[in-house]
């Protein structure tokens, strides 16, 4: 299975550790990839490809400090799930709306991990999760470009790679978030952020696929699009 990333960011040697130890001693069988950082800059540059699906942040950081890091993490494509560290509950307040949890320090170890619950529920959430032979995948939903059926199987294309695996189109969409993509032809569904421009006939992908609208299905789908673009 392709792994959750976390990234833990702290200033503080002694605090960094102890967070790490707190992800080790919830992840005991090592199902999460994780990533440590002391300086604020590096977390940033880390994140830039792949992102991460989590962050525990320490909000008393110099500049920048976490909740600038916060800010900024939340304004990308792929933003992850932010939870906040501080000896400080003066912060709290602050970082509601940006943070899933917010954790005061020294941190209990079961607080934390009610709080990584959430966090890994919620990062999950954005994932489509599919079992090919004996390997589970789980594909982040804002990397599919566009979903093909053929026959009793479904192809699922990211930018650089394809899944097929067993599945119809009904209960391909039954697990895909409203709003975002959309039935062009009665074997494609797509990803409405990808599309780079659109025919009455055909749709170009940013990733340069092109995938067909069907007759019966151009009205439905051009109403989804315009909804999309409207947002």
């Amino acid at each position: 299975m392709e792994q959750l990333h976390i990234g833990i960011c702290d200033d503080e040697s002694m605090d960094l550790a102890y967070t790490l130890e707190l992800v080790q001693k919830y992840d005991a069988e090592r199902l999460l990839k994780v990533s440590t950082f002391l300086h604020a800059t590096d977390l940033l540059e880390t994140a830039k490809s792949p992102p991460f699906d989590i962050v525990l942040l320490d909000i008393e950081m110099p500049p920048p400090t976490g909740f600038e890091v916060a800010q900024r993490l939340i304004q990308t494509t792929s933003p992850p799930c932010i939870i906040f560290t501080t000896k400080n509950n003066a912060y709290a307040v602050k970082g509601y709306g940006i943070a899933i949890r917010y954790l005061q320090k020294p941190i209990a170890f079961e607080a934390f991990s009610e709080a990584l619950d959430a966090a890994i529920a919620e990062a999950s959430a954005h994932r489509l999760t599919i079992q090919i032979d004996n390997t589970i995948h789980a594909i982040r939903l804002q990397d599919v470009q566009y979903i093909e059926v053929l026959g009793h199987y479904a192809i699922i294309h990211t930018q650089n790679k394809s899944y097929r695996y067993r599945s119809s189109l009904k209960e391909i969409l039954g697990r895909l978030p409203r709003g975002f993509f959309a039935v062009s032809h009665k074997s494609y569904v797509v990803n409405m952020e990808h599309i780079k421009s659109a025919t009455t006939t055909e749709i170009i992908m940013d990733s340069g696929a092109v995938v067909p609208i069907g007759r019966t299905k151009a009205q439905k789908f051009n109403q989804a699009f315009y909804r999309f673009l409207g947002r």
